[in-house]
């Protein structure tokens, strides 16, 4: 079974904290958090969310939390249990391919705009994440055990790197919405399938260099292409892992 847990138990001293201003940007300060929490692994999927001890570690009244929490489920990342209380969902196989699905529809009708309309300051932010991907495989190769420093990396590398693509694509709404599905699938979730394979991981920066090239020579239909491919790729790998996770959550037969 998942362990049961608080958030505080998995928070690590630096983490950032909600500011003090009225009660809906309190509200809203809260749930950006716990969502960076979530989505970085910091609270992992079925852990509990105590409205007690989340209002202590803030410094604030429970109200605020009770508020913030119906956020997070309105936004698919906790599900409220009725008499228990929050729990950080972890997404289904069928959310996954369907997030992914639309992920893999909007990351490439961005990067067949972006390669046509990418800037030279975007282009040279592009590079840098893409280098940030290659130092994540040497750093996971000398982790001996620790990877902490190769996941912070990759991390930094994979948003930098979508994130300049939908940025270059040039539509709001488009990256609003794409922006809204982070929320259904912690991104932690791919290091776990990633992080332990140093082969994966090196398929994974090979991919995205290849994207890279191609948003360099302009080639838009190769873009949008390869952005497919990579993103169709992640979710049947976090497909397989999000099942491996739950065969061993399951209770087992005595």
């Amino acid at each position: 079974m998942m362990a049961e847990v608080t958030a505080t138990d998995s928070t690590p001293a630096h983490a950032s904290t909600p500011r003090r201003t009225d009660d809906h940007d309190l509200v809203d300060s809260l749930v950006t958090v716990l969502q960076e929490r979530i989505n970085a692994g910091e609270i992992p999927a079925g852990s509990w969310l105590r409205q007690e001890a989340l209002a202590k570690e803030f410094g604030v009244s429970r109200m605020p939390v009770r508020e913030a929490l119906r956020e997070l489920q309105a936004r698919g990342s906790v599900e409220l249990i009725a008499n228990r209380g929050a729990r950080v969902r972890l997404p289904s196989t069928r959310d996954i391919i369907e997030v992914y699905e639309l992920h893999g529809v909007l990351q490439g009708h961005a990067g067949q705009a972006a390669a046509e309309l990418i800037t030279s300051e975007q282009l040279g932010r592009l590079s840098a994440a893409e280098a940030l991907f290659r130092q994540a495989v040497e750093d996971l190769r000398a982790s001996d055990g620790d990877t902490t420093t190769a996941q912070r990396r990759w991390h930094e590398a994979n948003t930098e790197f979508h994130a300049v693509i939908i940025e270059a694509g040039g539509n709001k709404h488009l990256a609003e919405v794409y922006e809204n599905l982070h929320h259904k699938v912690p991104r932690n979730l791919t290091w776990i399938a990633l992080g332990n394979d140093v082969r994966r991981l090196e398929k994974d920066a090979a991919e995205h260099a290849g994207i890279l090239e191609a948003i360099g020579r302009g080639d838009a239909a190769a873009t949008r292409t390869l952005l497919t491919e990579h993103v169709k790729r992640a979710s049947d790998l976090l497909v397989r892992t999000v099942d491996e996770i739950g065969q061993d959550s399951s209770p087992r037969r005595r």
